[in-house]
C-alpha cells in the first residue's frame, strides 16, 4: 500500500471518528451501533471498530446494562475545558451572574444553530421553575424569546427560509401562523427585545435581548425566564430594561475583546493575535 493510500485511509478514519462524536447530543445522549452506523453512513462493522478505538481512549463509554454507547469522560473533560476558554462564555459569565442577582430569575445565553436555539450558558436563580433548558439543549426559535431575537436579525432570505416550514404548537399561545410570526419578528427587531409569554411552557415568561460581536453582528442572545407570577405586566417593563442592559454590557465586553484579538470565521471563537495583549476583563 502506498503512503498516499495509507494517509487517505487514516484521514478518513479520523473524519469518521469526529463525525461519530458529533452524533451524540443532549437530546440523544445514548445510541446503539446500528443507529451510529446509520447516521455515519457506514457498515455496522466499521462503526463497531470506530467505537472500540474511541472507548480505548476514553472518548466513548458503554452502558453494560443497555449495551448503548455515550460520550466518555475524556470528551466531557475536554468539553468543560473548551467551554471555559470560549470568550463568549468567559465574557458573559459575570454579566449573567449579575443579571440573575438583579432579577432573581434564571438567565441564559443562546446562539442560533440550524434554525434552532442552543443554550451555551445557564445560571439558575435561587428559586427556579422547571424549564426545558440546559447547556447544549436545542429549543425551537418560533416560540422562545431567545430564538425570536436571534431570528429577527437574520438576513431576509434566512428568515424567508425559516418561515417556509411548519411550526409545532407547544401551548395555546404558541404562534404557528407564518404571517403572524413574520410580523412578530419585524416587531422584535424594531424594539430590540422579545417577550415570550407561555409560548413554550405554560406558566413561564421569558425576555430576551441581542448580543453583538465586535463588528456589530448579532451572534447571541441573553435571556431571563421565570413564572408568570413573577414576570408579569407589573414587572416586565423593568425586567426588559435589565435584560437589554445586560445585552449591551456583554456586547461592550466583546467589542473590547475583539479590539485586541483577531476574529475567526466563527463568531463564537476568537484567535489570539500574537502581537496583541489581553484587554484585562
Amino acid at each position: 500500500m502506498t503512503n498516499q493510500k495509507k494517509s487517505t485511509i487514516r484521514f478518513s478514519s479520523l473524519e469518521n471518528a469526529l463525525r461519530l462524536l458529533n452524533v451524540f447530543s443532549m437530546n440523544e445522549p445514548e445510541l446503539g451501533i446500528s443507529e451510529i452506523a446509520y447516521r455515519l453512513g457506514v457498515a455496522n462493522s466499521t462503526a463497531s471498530r470506530l467505537v472500540t478505538t474511541l472507548i480505548s481512549e476514553g472518548f466513548i463509554a458503554k452502558d453494560q446494562k443497555t449495551n448503548l454507547y455515550r460520550l466518555g469522560t475524556s470528551v466531557l473533560a475536554l468539553g468543560h475545558f473548551v467551554q471555559s476558554k470560549l470568550p463568549l462564555f468567559r465574557l458573559t459569565q459575570p454579566v449573567l451572574e449579575s443579571l440573575v442577582k438583579q432579577t432573581n430569575e434564571t438567565a441564559h445565553i443562546g446562539i442560533l444553530k440550524d434554525n434552532d436555539l442552543i443554550y451555551i450558558n445557564k445560571i439558575e436563580c435561587s428559586h427556579p421553575v422547571r424549564l426545558l433548558s440546559h447547556v447544549g439543549k436545542r429549543n425551537p426559535c418560533h416560540c422562545t424569546s431567545s430564538g425570536q431575537v436571534l431570528m429577527a436579525y437574520q438576513e431576509p432570505y434566512k428568515i424567508n427560509e425559516f418561515l417556509q416550514k411548519s411550526f409545532e404548537s407547544f401551548s395555546k399561545k404558541t404562534i404557528t401562523d407564518q404571517e403572524t410570526l413574520r410580523n412578530l419578528l419585524d416587531t422584535v427587531k424594531k424594539q430590540g427585545y422579545s417577550v415570550s409569554i407561555e409560548e413554550l411552557h405554560e406558566g413561564v415568561t421569558s425576555i430576551a435581548a441581542p448580543i453583538k460581536d465586535g463588528k456589530g453582528n448579532i451572534i447571541a442572545s441573553v435571556t431571563i425566564a421565570g413564572p408568570i407570577q413573577r414576570i408579569n405586566n407589573a414587572t416586565i417593563p423593568t425586567l426588559i430594561k435589565m435584560v437589554i442592559q445586560a445585552g449591551h454590557e456583554i456586547s461592550k465586553r466583546l467589542q473590547l475583546f475583539s479590539d485586541n484579538k483577531v476574529l475567526d470565521r466563527n463568531p463564537l471563537w476568537y484567535k489570539e493575535s500574537r502581537s496583541s495583549t489581553s484587554p484585562g476583563i
